[in-house]
């Protein structure tokens, strides 16, 4: 099989993620996402940084609430397409 008709992993760029509107899976809006929290010896993601609006009350199972931020374990993101999707 050449190159050519191998199936291309679609990248996307910190730049073009950061802000993204984060949902869960059964369409409830979380927030948009801040930043990623990165295993410095690794090198993989470890969590995602979701920001809150203040006043929300959000939460998924696995996650950990930090000021205005919600930190959802990477494991959960099921999609990242015009939204993120993770499972609740």
């Amino acid at each position: 099989m050449d190159n050519k008709s191998m199936p291309k992993k679609e990248e996307k760029l910190w730049s073009e993620v950061k802000g993204y509107q984060v949902a869960t899976n059964n369409a409830r809006i979380l927030g948009e996402l801040d930043e990623l929290v990165i295993n410095e010896k690794t090198g993989k993601i470890v969590d995602i940084a979701i920001k809150v609006e203040s006043g929300r009350n959000v939460h998924v199972k696995g996650s950990k609430r930090k000021g205005d931020l919600l930190l959802v374990p990477f494991a959960k993101v099921e999609k990242v397409g015009e939204f993120i999707i993770v499972t609740e």
